[in-house]
């Protein structure tokens, strides 16, 4: 069969790096794939090429609607008689199908990687959209159930499939610094600024805060850290392709996002046995159990993260260490590559 997989941009983030852990072992894959980006491309699409993969980065606008996006698109399907258009992320779900549809492609499915946040307008076009695909895969049941909730899909037409995590060799680090680190695009859904502003309110002024990951708000992330004069406690990486080797520093790993479909950076972090602190938010409850694995707050409430943040550092360290070693053997083989690669293709070739 020959697969194209079409996101709205291949450059870093977390359906990216799906991408990445999906193509990690190419004999795994059964059929023949091409990766596309609506809009642009960058670090993965230049990862993908690397490895042998077809890419495809379009450079269309991707903001709804246009008809020339459209256009340019179904041409492009059209040419490559694809027998599957699995697409990704609202852009290119709702472009990718249309299109899709319009060439002819026998299987199209979409996913929805995200708690969306759709205008009710949206909600009536992805309603329209999502008749046409075979199946929505979600990222996680908390994903499948608000579509249904808001009748963007039937029950049954909904597929829950948890992303993949590598699974990395178990870093240690001699830094014996107290550092909350946080892994993330730097966007205002992922409330990098809650945790910079309760930095200045810890019981422990020798914390020092990591934010790994590149963004929009970078800039008034930094003002912010200016402002509160706490720039010597704050490190902001930019985007890197590593982020284990800043997990290897953390004593505590927080994630402060208002919304997340999923979580890769979390497991991720909890592969690596970093106690995580996480938000009670989208699916994130799906494999963090709070007091048991891990704990969980409300992004909403600063009096929360400040307490708990507090309690774990009053921990003894032994018990710190325990809480990690727990999260790391509960998500041990759940979120495997492979586990992924082989539902994914089982899901493709069932509507054959």
């Amino acid at each position: 069969m020959k697969i194209i997989r079409l996101t709205t941009l291949l450059d870093f983030g977390g359906q990216e790096r799906k991408y990445l852990s999906f193509t990690l072992h190419k004999e795994w894959l059964q059929h023949d794939y091409i990766f596309a980006a609506i809009g642009t491309g960058g670090y993965t699409s230049n990862e993908l090429v690397r490895r042998g993969f077809s890419v495809k980065v379009l450079h269309l606008n991707f903001h709804l609607i246009h008809l020339k996006t459209l256009w340019e698109l179904y041409k492009w399907i059209k040419n490559e008689k694809p027998d599957v258009v699995h697409t990704a992320a609202v852009e290119a779900n709702f472009y990718g199908v249309l299109a899709a549809k319009l060439a002819g492609v026998p299987i199209i499915i979409a996913e929805e990687i995200g708690i969306p946040k759709h205008s009710r307008k949206t909600q009536w076009l992805m309603r329209v959209i999502y008749r046409l695909t075979k199946t929505v895969i979600c990222v996680s049941k908390a994903v499948h159930e608000y579509l249904v909730q808001i009748q963007e899909i039937p029950y049954p037409k909904g597929t829950v499939l948890y992303n993949p995590v590598d699974e990395k060799p178990l870093l240690k680090s001699s830094n014996t610094r107290k550092t909350i680190v946080c892994v993330g695009r730097l966007e205002s859904v992922k409330n990098q600024k809650l945790l910079i502003e309760v930095l200045p309110q810890l019981k422990d002024p020798t914390i020092h805060l990591v934010l790994v990951g590149e963004g929009r708000e970078r800039h008034n992330l930094e003002q912010l850290i200016a402002l509160l004069k706490i720039q010597n406690r704050v490190t902001i990486t930019g985007f890197v392709s590593n982020p284990e080797l800043y997990l290897a520093e953390a004593s505590l790993f927080v994630l402060p996002s208002l919304s997340e479909g999923f979580g890769i950076a979390v497991l991720e972090a909890m592969q690596q046995g970093v106690p995580c602190l996480c938000t009670r938010v989208g699916g994130i409850p799906e494999f963090i159990f709070d007091n048991e694995n891990g704990w969980l707050f409300d992004p909403t409430d600063p009096s929360e993260l400040i307490q708990k943040i507090n309690s774990f550092f009053d921990l003894p360290q032994e018990e710190q260490v325990r809480m990690g070693e727990r999260g790391r053997t509960s998500v041990l083989n759940r979120f495997s590559v492979e586990e992924y690669v082989k539902q994914l293709q089982n899901i493709y070739t069932q509507w054959q």
